[in-house]
């Protein structure tokens, strides 16, 4: 009994602990209509460590806005005339279509060492990727996952098309890894530049095959048409794909310069 009562008096004194916000991972850099986002769930705050969480939104969706920061966790969805762009803190992107839905599961970066680990759920719909390929630490990686489709980069560009049965990978630049989300399913295959491939449920990956120029066109257009931010603009600026597709080209010419460009592809506007 004495002991009972000793260790209720030591709950009654001791404070638990005290959470604060954790810190982003990232910022909208380009909205088009209206997107919604859930802040991380109630199940992430209580898995976070003390200093690292969030206030719970339990389950309100709210509107984005311009420059928000992007934190883990959070959610964000499209309707069928709106488009969203996330910068990373690494200088990745992710731009995500409309009617789509994506979940940043997970992310970490440490710039001291070139340390990226990022995880992007697509929950159903269209999504752009461009991984910035700087983060040279060996443990870095940069994964996509879809209803049925597991996706590893590191470094490269192009999109995926989800759904509840199949997953499209169309790779411009760089390689991806594909295999499919249930572990049990065994088979792997790299997708290189301008191929794509497809990851049905209960499936393994089908070999890479051609992407063209107007599957890629046609792609892109959908995703991406000339996402600009809500805030209007200038004549004679560039969409933000232009953008995108030099930093593709000048990849090799240092994350310094992929910096600038994000932040230019900010002020875009349709």
């Amino acid at each position: 009994m004495r002991v009972w009562i000793f260790a209720v008096a030591v709950c009654l004194v001791v404070p638990g602990p005290v959470w604060a916000e954790q810190k982003p991972v990232g910022e909208i850099i380009g909205i088009t209509g209206t997107v919604e986002f859930l802040a991380g769930d109630e199940a992430s705050v209580a898995e976070a460590k003390p200093g690292e969480a969030r206030p719970v939104s339990f389950g309100v969706w709210r509107k984005v806005e311009f420059k928000q920061p992007v934190f883990a966790h959070d959610k964000f969805r499209t309707s069928r005339k709106s488009r969203l762009k996330v910068k990373f803190s690494d200088n990745s992107l992710i731009a995500l279509g409309p009617n789509s839905e994506m979940e940043v599961k997970s992310y970490f970066h440490d710039s001291r060492n070139k340390l990226r680990q990022g995880v992007i759920g697509v929950a159903h719909g269209l999504a752009m990727y461009i991984i910035n390929k700087s983060q040279k630490n060996k443990k870095s990686f940069f994964k996509i996952v879809s209803p049925t489709g597991n996706i590893a980069a590191r470094g490269t560009h192009g999109y995926i098309s989800a759904s509840a049965n199949q997953t499209l990978v169309a790779n411009q630049a760089g390689s991806m890894a594909t295999k499919n989300a249930d572990p049990a399913v065994k088979g792997s295959q790299v997708v290189g530049p301008m191929m794509k491939n497809v990851i049905l449920k209960g499936a393994p990956p089908t070999p890479p095959t051609p992407l063209t120029k107007n599957e890629l066109n046609a792609i892109r257009n959908v995703i991406l048409a000339r996402i600009g931010t809500t805030g209007g603009g200038r004549k004679g600026e560039k969409p933000m794909i232009e953008v995108e597709e030099e930093e593709v080209e000048k990849e090799d010419e240092g994350e310094e310069e992929s910096q600038e460009a994000g932040e230019e592809s900010a002020t875009d506007v349709e």
